[in-house]
């Protein structure tokens, strides 16, 4: 008996190698002994691989699993793999990419932003550059309503930084932009006021809304369709200031203020101005260590430039 179960243990270890069936080899080795061992050391070995081959009905042979090649979106590197939608991983780069059922490759959309996010974002960058600086009060803001709005997983919130930054230079107009993202939400209303809102709230993070601010903001709300409701969204951030201080300064004042005089063209007086909010911005007060009475002192004098420019600018219109 206990050389019949030797035999039946030798025996499927050859079936094991062999890729056999070892049940069946083990019984067939307990009970024919060394006619099964050398049976199994004749039998050659089977063929391995991934694939499973099926019958169609037209007679033709089908693989139910193959290897593809495909581009991965992430380094751009050849890789292979199964012909199965899913996600797999570039043993070039080690990034996570999604094989489509439809045959092409993208990458993993947890990376993946909505259209409609990057023309938001995009919008926030030109309202931002409008003065010429982007403040780091701005910026701050846009940090703050991208991460409450969209809740950005690491990858994403990478993106829309690079979205941001190059958006700020791009030759993108604000209109056409804002004409993009009405039509990605297809007009959807609380994405846009919500959006509106945004804006102003961008605008509100230097303490005044300048008349090129307010210009790209109303004409945002007339491409999405509801200009009614800008005096009461743009109330939420400047109802009560901006009314105060509408007629704080003689123009006189204002152009004294900005070094210049009512014979320079606009061109002048803006280059004056954006010089202006560079030189006195509490930011570069902040980076240098400096008192908070300083920082408020810069922050009055910024306030102070800009309501001068607005009353130049709206004087001119």
């Amino acid at each position: 008996m206990v050389w019949r179960l030797l035999f039946g243990i030798v025996v499927v270890s050859f079936a094991a190698a062999k890729k056999r069936n070892v049940v069946l080899w083990f019984i067939a080795g307990f009970i024919f002994g060394w006619i099964a061992l050398i049976i199994i050391l004749i039998l050659p070995n089977t063929t391995s691989g991934r694939i499973f081959r099926g019958n169609r009905s037209d007679g033709e042979e089908m693989r139910w699993r193959r290897k593809v090649s495909g581009t991965c979106p992430y380094c751009g590197g050849q890789v292979e793999f199964d012909d199965i939608p899913g996600n797999w991983t570039c043993p070039n780069c080690g990034q996570t990419f999604i094989y489509s059922s439809d045959g092409n490759v993208y990458k993993s959309r947890e990376d993946t932003l909505m259209p409609q996010i990057e023309w938001i974002v995009k919008l926030f960058a030109k309202l931002a550059k409008e003065d010429g600086v982007v403040s780091e009060n701005e910026v701050r803001q846009v940090d703050q309503i991208v991460r409450q709005a969209f809740q950005p997983t690491k990858a994403q919130l990478q993106q829309i930084m690079a979205i941001f930054n190059e958006s700020r230079y791009s030759d993108e107009s604000f209109e056409s932009i804002a004409r993009n993202l009405y039509a990605s939400v297809g007009g959807r209303r609380d994405i846009l006021i919500d959006t509106v809102t945004a804006l102003f709230a961008i605008a509100a993070a230097d303490g005044a809304l300048r008349p090129e601010e307010e210009s790209m903001i109303r004409s945002a709300t007339s491409i999405f369709g509801f200009g009614n409701e800008y005096d009461t969204i743009k109330a939420q951030f400047f109802g009560r200031a901006s009314a105060s201080n509408t007629h704080e300064m003689s123009l006189d004042t204002c152009y004294r203020l900005l070094g210049c005089t009512p014979s320079d063209s606009d061109q002048v007086i803006k280059r004056n101005y954006r010089q202006l909010i560079k030189d006195n911005h509490p930011d570069r007060l902040m980076s240098r260590g400096a008192s908070e009475a300083s920082i408020k002192e810069a922050n009055n004098k910024v306030a102070e430039i800009k309501r001068a420019y607005e009353q130049i600018m709206t004087d001119r219109a």
